[in-house]
C-alpha cells in the first residue's frame, strides 16, 4: 500500500471533525497538526423551537452537510421528538451526509445524487418527484445557495430551516500563528471557504501569510477551489470526489507524481 511521505499538513477542520482526518493523514504516514479554525453552534431560537414541531407540514427533509444532521437532531430533541418526523422521507447530497442520516437519525437516506453536490441533488430530485412535494431544507448559515435555488428553478415550494452557525475559532489564532512559524506545515488542507477565510485573517504577519500561498492547498470540493483560487493559492489539489478519505488520495497521487513512483 502506498503511503505518504512523513509530511507536516495543517488541518483546519472544526475539532467535531479534525480528530478523524488527523487520525487518517496518520495513518497514511503524514504528520497532521491540527488548528481548527471554525467551530459550530447550534441555532436554538425561537423560529427553530417552532419549526421543529412541525412536522406534519413536510413531506421531505433535505440534508447538505453531516452538521446539518446532527444539529438538526439536536433541535428535534429538545424542542420536540423524532417520531413525529418518522413520514418523511429523506435527501442527502453525498454519501457522508447518508452516513450522518443512517448514524445520528437511525434512518436510510432515500434520495443520494451520483454526484455529491447540491446543483446534482436539486437536478436529480426534480427528474423523480413533482412540485407538490413539500420540503424542509436544513443548513448551516454560511451554506451556499445552490440547492435552494436548484429546487426553486424546478417549481418546488420549501421552507428553510437554519440550524447551526459557523464561527471562527478566535481562541485558536495564537496557536496557529505560532505553528506557522515554528512547525512550518507543508501542506494545508481546507474543507470550507470560511475555514480559508479564517485561516489568512488569523496569520499576523504579511510575510507569513505569502510563504502559506505556494504551499500546496489541499482542498475538499470546487467550491472551496474556487475560493482558495478567490485568496491567491497557486498550488491547489482538489479530489476526485468530494470527502477526506478523497483528499488524502489526492495527496497521495500528489507525492507520487513528485517522486515519480
Amino acid at each position: 500500500m502506498s503511503r505518504l511521505p512523513a509530511v507536516k499538513v495543517l488541518v483546519t477542520r472544526p475539532k467535531q471533525q479534525a480528530v478523524q482526518l488527523a487520525e487518517q493523514l496518520d495513518q497514511a504516514g503524514a504528520r497532521p497538526i491540527m488548528v481548527p479554525l471554525l467551530t459550530f453552534r447550534t441555532r436554538t431560537n425561537t423560529e427553530n423551537q417552532m419549526l421543529s414541531q412541525k412536522a406534519y407540514r413536510f413531506d421531505w427533509l433535505f440534508f447538505s452537510s453531516m452538521n446539518g444532521v446532527e444539529h438538526f437532531h439536536a433541535l428535534v430533541s429538545k424542542y420536540s421528538n423524532m417520531e413525529n418526523w418518522k413520514h418523511c422521507h429523506i435527501a442527502a447530497v453525498g454519501q457522508k451526509t447518508a452516513e450522518a442520516v443512517e448514524r445520528v437519525l437511525g434512518r436510510k437516506a432515500d434520495l443520494v445524487p451520483a454526484a455529491y453536490t447540491a446543483d446534482c441533488l436539486a437536478e436529480t430530485f426534480s427528474a423523480i418527484y413533482d412540485p407538490s412535494s413539500r420540503i424542509l431544507l436544513i443548513q448551516g448559515n454560511l451554506s451556499r445557495p445552490a440547492l435552494a435555488n436548484g429546487l426553486r428553478q424546478n417549481g418546488y415550494d420549501f421552507e428553510k430551516m437554519v440550524v447551526y452557525d459557523t464561527v471562527e475559532e478566535r481562541c485558536n489564532q495564537e496557536l496557529l500563528n505560532m505553528v506557522l512559524q515554528k512547525d512550518k506545515p507543508e501542506v494545508l488542507t481546507f474543507t470550507s471557504p470560511s475555514s480559508i477565510k479564517a485561516f489568512l485573517s488569523f496569520i499576523s504577519q504579511p510575510e507569513v501569510e505569502k510563504d502559506q500561498l505556494d504551499k500546496p492547498c489541499l482542498v475538499i470540493g470546487p467550491t472551496t477551489e474556487e475560493a482558495a483560487k478567490r485568496h491567491g493559492f497557486r498550488n491547489i489539489l482538489l479530489p476526485a470526489q468530494y470527502t477526506a478519505e478523497a483528499m488524502i488520495d489526492a495527496l497521495l497521487h500528489y507525492y507520487e507524481q513528485r517522486t515519480g513512483e
